[in-house]
């Protein structure tokens, strides 16, 4: 794909050391690979890399802000996120990712493209549970959550009631139950 050859790292003509790579991530990114949750973002990647004979090391660093919504009240807000993904490429025969710390990539290769990797780096990111700030806080309530409370009450209440309807038990069904726990002493 076109759109991803821009996170190509050649490595084929760079000295032996560390080196440096930035990008920016937006929306058009995550669209690369069928992500459409995030339709605003502002993401700073910086990668460190370092290259010797033997293998390469990435090191990448993401830090920004993505927008997704609340998984309390649905509301869309922005979400810091910070974290880092690190792993290594070796060389052999064949492209091999069954590991997620080490990548072997063909020995003819004079490049290595870490888009994939920078996409699982800023997904990693991003924290499972989504709270809103303002409703975390206690700043905010969230509009639905009368809804919740209400869908708990009227559940205890039902609760209560099959509780307290109770109808005696018969007293031919109490007889045989009395054989049965007999039966087990």
């Amino acid at each position: 794909m076109k759109a991803l050859k821009s996170y190509d790292i050649k490595f084929s003509g760079l000295k032996n050391g560390k080196h440096q790579y930035k990008f920016h991530l937006d929306h058009n990114f995550f669209k690369l690979f069928n992500n459409d949750e995030f339709d605003q973002c502002d993401i700073d990647i910086l990668i460190d890399f370092n290259k010797s004979d033997q293998l390469l090391e990435f090191n990448i660093h993401n830090s920004g802000s993505v927008q997704v919504p609340c998984d309390i009240s649905g509301e869309l807000y922005d979400q810091p996120i910070e974290g880092a993904l690190n792993f290594i490429v070796k060389f052999g025969e064949a492209y091999n990712d069954d590991r997620d710390d080490i990548i072997v990539i063909p020995y003819h290769s004079h490049l290595f493209n870490i888009a994939q990797q920078i996409y699982e780096s800023v997904i990693l990111s991003i924290p499972n549970k989504r709270i809103h700030p303002d409703i975390a806080s206690g700043k905010k309530i969230a509009e639905n959550a009368k809804y919740i409370i209400n869908y708990n009450d009227d559940f205890e209440l039902e609760k209560e009631q099959k509780e307290n309807n109770s109808q005696p038990i018969d007293p031919r069904w109490a007889a045989l139950k009395k054989i049965l726990t007999d039966k087990k002493q």
